[in-house]
């Protein structure tokens, strides 16, 4: 047996180039081809012609170059950089570098309709309205909360189930979200569903039936959130602005409680009707042709009342400053210290100063520095968090609106270091108003640019750009014109920024063990001097803080 497999072996070994070459061969076929059969010791191999039979002058040899024969040149052979004759190639794609532009058209009744139509399959789609808790009467507290929780569900021709079903079919992403001055709902889907995910965002928004039961589950479903413990620091931010101005600002984003059970169905209609109009409304999208976006919202859009005008008369707030204590135990001492940023959105450079300073400051939690090239570098990782191992987390912050906002720091720390974390946090904000390196505000300013250009990636993020600009600028600064402000920015620019902030009344927000021992008093007489002068006209706010480093502890 062991011989026979030997000899077998041999046999089909010494065949083996034949039965490549045959194996290989190719043959076009036709109405008149013919089967040859070609005799090869120990196998018969069927091959079709095409009425031409393959040359028979050279056997085959086990040499892939010649495969399948002499006939016609091999694909081996062929390069691909070879055009192929009588084939005229399609002219290449040149991709423009610039980005797209945003195009824009008002409607009669003041609706606008803007977008940019970026490149991709997906398309973002977003309604933005002109209203938040800012605009709530105290009979209305907490209606913009519960409009959040209320989107997307039954409406005056679909039920919530029906929305459902078809956003699942598209394939969409949808959410809500609710501020203080604006209120937002967002589609994202593939391009060829724009019109259904339009259509269904529009009635959505504009047509919600608010219907009882819905109502009263989306109430309790909110006071569960509330009433949870892991929200404890997001309520902590609300109680600083709600302490920190006086009017409209101050009014609850989250609701209390009454506020809460005092809600209704009614209510809900009768502040949309008041607040969903023409000149409040901005549909922005991204990844859709303009002209076909025109065609598709004008018909819904039209149908709202054109309301009061072009310009929306703002309730007044004003900036007092505060301290807050947030009842409860907690094993951490948590703090929050802030200071007006006059101007808000609206002040331009003052909001770039204000973007660079965040990421100068930058900051996070004690466990990770946030992996490599994540702030390592920044000053709240070096100058604190690598300093004391009492800390737990401590990173720049802001909340900013419209004409102001509140910047600062928030930290965390062992109960016992809470003075000594509040007098860390001032050091480091004095600090920064006395002189900066060239080094670090490079730094954070190649971090805010690769943020925005990171961030403009998204389609989502595009359409809320837009939708959000128009609403506050009525025009839109595109991000090649904000990096441009950010990489003008200089050192001396940060100081002077920082320096006046140190001129306003500082607010303190604390929740946790420990806070108890933090006296805001102490607090305010750290930072008196320089509001007086302010208040007086006195010396320069940048003189002032300069003057008051002096004898700041390092």
């Amino acid at each position: 047996f062991s011989i026979f497999s030997i000899m077998l072996r041999k046999t089909l070994l010494e065949e083996l180039p034949a039965l490549i070459a045959a194996g290989a061969r190719r043959f076009h076929t036709s109405n008149q081809a013919l089967l040859e059969i070609q005799e090869i010791p120990g196998i018969k191999v069927i091959e079709r012609i095409s009425g031409v039979a393959p040359p028979k002058t050279r056997p085959p040899t086990p040499y892939l170059s010649w495969l399948p024969n002499e006939a016609k040149p091999s694909k081996i052979t062929t390069p691909l950089t070879q055009p192929l004759p009588g084939v005229t190639p399609n002219a290449p794609y040149r991709a423009s570098s610039e980005p797209p532009p945003t195009e824009i058209t008002t409607l009669s009744n003041g609706a606008r309709i803007i977008s940019e139509a970026s490149p991709g399959p997906t398309s973002s789609l977003g309604l933005y309205v002109n209203s938040g808790s800012i605009y709530e009467t105290p009979a209305e507290s907490g209606s913009s909360a519960l409009l959040e929780c209320m989107a997307f569900k039954s409406s005056r021709h679909r039920g919530s189930l029906q929305i459902m079903k078809e956003v699942e079919r598209l394939g969409s992403n949808i959410a809500a979200s609710a501020s203080r001055e604006q209120m937002s709902y967002t589609v994202d889907c593939l391009k060829t569903g724009v019109p259904a995910a339009l259509e269904v965002l529009c009635d959505a928004v504009l047509c919600p039936a608010f219907t009882p039961a819905e109502v009263e589950e989306q109430r309790g479903r909110l006071g569960a959130l509330i009433s949870g413990k892991d929200v404890a620091l997001t309520l902590l931010n609300e109680l600083l602005v709600r302490g920190a101005y006086e009017g409209a600002l101050g009014h609850p984003l989250i609701p209390t409680p009454e506020g809460l059970a005092a809600l209704s169905a009614d209510k809900l209609h009768a502040f949309v009707a008041s607040h969903y109009t023409g000149h409040r409304v901005v549909l922005a999208a991204a990844g859709v042709d303009h002209k076909q976006l025109v065609e598709l919202a004008t018909p819904m859009l039209e149908q709202l009342p054109a309301g009061e005008g072009p310009v929306i008369a703002e309730p007044s707030s004003r900036y007092s400053g505060a301290c807050v204590a947030m009842p409860g135990s907690f094993p951490q001492a948590n703090l929050l210290l802030a200071f007006e940023y006059r101007g808000g959105w609206r002040d331009v450079q003052g909001a770039v100063a204000m973007t660079v300073l965040t990421y100068l400051l930058g900051g996070g939690n004690s466990f990770s520095s946030g992996g490599p090239g994540k702030g390592m570098h920044s000053r709240l990782y070096t100058r604190v968090l690598n300093q004391y191992h009492w800390v737990h987390s401590c990173a720049a912050f802001n909340s900013t609106f419209n004409g102001t906002g509140l910047v600062g720091i928030q930290s965390s720390c062992e109960p016992h270091h809470a003075v000594d974390m509040l007098n860390v946090m001032c050091r480091e904000l004095e600090a920064a108003a006395r002189s900066l390196g060239d080094e670090e505000v490079a730094r954070a300013k190649r971090a805010a640019v690769s943020v925005i250009y990171n961030a403009l990636e998204s389609k989502a993020t595009s359409a809320e750009d837009i939708g959000r600009q128009f609403l506050t600028y009525g025009h839109r600064i595109s991000g090649r014109q904000y990096v441009d402000m950010i990489e003008a920015v200089t050192p001396r620019d940060v100081s002077e920024f920082v320096a006046r902030l140190l001129t306003t009344k500082p607010s303190l927000a604390m929740y946790g063990d420990g806070t108890d021992k933090v006296k805001y008093d102490t607090l305010l007489a750290r930072y008196a001097p320089a509001v007086v002068a302010e208040e007086q006209g006195g010396k320069s706010r940048l003189q002032q803080a300069l003057r008051f480093g002096a004898s700041w502890r390092s």
